[in-house]
């Protein structure tokens, strides 16, 4: 990320009000510069794939699912593509897709001693796949099941309004396929400290996942 702040900075002028309202908020210049970056990214992708400019594009955001107000989900009103961003690090991630949701997340591997109490709020048989390793294997199984459980939510347009129990995404090597989600993990970009995790998540609502614990 760090080699594009200088061309995202010459397209600040793309970002809408909102957008640049946002970024001055912030504090410290490695947020400022990850959120211009990846704003400034997911207009360009935006305005490549509809053919439009995109300081032009509209994105107005959905209800909140919790409370209500204007800041759920984003979206591009009356445009046929839906889309998705993660950033943290120095990794920036976006999804397009076409015609259902997407969610996507980027999520990096933690020491075991520094995942706490998180592990509690995940789903019950997650939380026993996780305790129940050994601690060096559980940072990345927490990083691979708290990215693909984000990703999810994300799709479903809910994100972490109702928790993370639901739904169960597994945290070994392949994940679960809840009801209504397609999730793929991603391959993270190669010699990256520390190592990330990198998923996606569709909703299409095609019918039932595949012997999953409820």
């Amino acid at each position: 990320m760090s080699e594009n702040v200088c061309a995202a900075e010459a397209r600040r002028h793309e970002l809408d009000r909102t957008e640049q309202a946002r970024a001055a908020r912030l504090r410290r210049d490695d947020d400022a510069d990850r959120f211009l970056v990846a704003h400034v990214c997911l207009r360009a992708l935006l305005g490549e794939r509809l053919g439009a400019a995109p300081g032009r594009l509209l994105i107005e955001r959905e209800p909140c699912a919790g409370c209500g107000g204007p800041h759920g989900r984003p979206y591009l009103p009356g445009r046929p593509v839906h889309f998705s961003l993660s950033h943290a690090g120095d990794l920036v991630l976006v999804a397009l897709a076409a015609p259902v949701p997407i969610g996507v997340d980027v999520e990096p591997e933690r020491d075991a001693s520094l995942i706490g109490d998180t592990v509690d709020a995940l789903h019950d048989v997650e939380r026993a796949e996780l305790l129940g390793l050994p601690a060096r294997a559980r940072g990345a199984a927490f990083a691979r099941c708290w990215a693909r459980k984000e990703a999810a939510l994300k799709s479903a347009g809910t994100g972490l309004v109702g928790g993370a129990s639901q739904p169960y995404v597994g945290s070994g090597l392949v994940p679960a396929q809840p009801d209504g989600h397609h999730v793929l993990d991603l391959p993270a970009p190669p010699a990256t400290l520390p190592p990330w995790r990198c998923t996606s998540a569709e909703n299409p609502s095609h019918g039932p996942g595949r012997n999953l614990p409820t």
